[in-house]
């Protein structure tokens, strides 16, 4: 699956996870834009316009949830994945409903990750 040249914006703050996200979307062709907390999520995504947000729970500012939130509030449609190391049901049913498309735990499998956004960016 290639991206040609559809954009991912990346809400990580952990300098290793960014870089291997960054890496694992270059090599499939997508354009990706890293920030490092969700307070800027709304106005990031508008500036950038990505096809697909990847958004981590704990950051800095505003954590992902209240992230996803406002961007849904926000009246923003594209997907996001969450990913977060925080593995309780709970947290993956409150990132649901938060309007996050999918949960994904870290460390994260790539097979997986590739699963998911396949019929997000198709």
């Amino acid at each position: 699956m290639l991206g040609d040249g559809k954009k991912i914006l990346i809400f990580e703050d952990n300098p290793t996870i960014a870089l291997l996200l960054r890496t694992f979307f270059e090599r499939r062709r997508y354009a990706v834009k890293l920030c490092e907390d969700g307070t800027e999520a709304v106005k990031a995504v508008r500036e950038y316009a990505p096809n697909l947000i990847i958004m981590d729970v704990i950051m800095p500012g505003k954590d992902g949830i209240e992230a996803c939130t406002d961007l849904r509030r926000e009246g923003v449609r594209t997907p996001i994945i969450i990913l977060s190391s925080k593995a309780y049901e709970d947290d993956k049913q409150r990132g649901l409903a938060a309007g996050a498309n999918a949960y994904l735990l870290k460390p994260f499998d790539p097979k997986k990750l590739e699963e998911i956004i396949a019929p997000l960016l198709s």
